[in-house]
């Protein structure tokens, strides 16, 4: 912040304030997102609990992440419900669902999750890029670095990507009612 040329308070508050707006438009795509690919994958599985079934050779990793998940969601003794244990995976999980590990298991079974776009036009490779960004960007966020020096406007183009990849009507409704772009127009003037 000291090397801006804004004021160093200002500036770390409107990027606090633009964070948070970040993280919100993160939140609701990563919500539209994960309930897309859960309800393509739940139909294949008994119980719906897709995150168990030996097909899709999770690796080490997601083994473990989903053994957290579960553990989270029956907290208390509850019952396992797979809706609330796809609410408890992380967002990293979601995307390492979507990397060229599961092209052939996970990918066949949720690219039509995607209907915002034409299904000549789905491309794992491409979604997985983007999500790997948005990624990067909600670690940002949530570890409260600065952003104010990035590309806010690439930022909000990935999550309206992603949105609009699993429907176009979401992407729309996202766009309507964030405030982010006001925020932006409130840059702290140059000192």
């Amino acid at each position: 912040y000291r090397a801006a040329r804004e004021d160093t308070v200002a500036l770390y508050l409107w990027n606090a304030a633009l964070s948070a707006q970040l993280l919100e438009l993160i939140g609701h795509v990563e919500v539209l997102m994960r309930n897309a690919i859960h309800a393509k994958l739940a139909p294949h599985s008994p119980g719906q609990q897709w995150y168990t079934d030996s097909y899709y050779n999770f690796s080490s990793k997601a083994v473990g992440q989903i053994a957290s998940a579960r553990a989270n969601a029956t907290r208390g003794n509850q019952p396992e419900r797979p809706g609330k244990v796809v609410a408890e995976l992380m967002f990293g999980f979601w995307r390492f669902l979507l990397s060229s590990r599961y092209q052939s298991t996970v990918w066949p079974r949720v690219k039509t999750a995607f209907n915002g776009v034409p299904a000549h036009a789905r491309n794992r490779a491409e979604l997985e890029e983007v999500v790997i960004r948005v990624h990067d960007l909600r670690n940002r966020v949530a570890h409260h670095e600065p952003v104010f020096h990035q590309s806010v406007h690439q930022h909000v183009a990935d999550l309206m990507f992603l949105a609009n990849y699993v429907d176009d009507r979401a992407a729309r409704m996202l766009i309507d009612q964030t405030m982010i772009f006001e925020l932006l127009s409130r840059r702290p003037p140059i000192s």
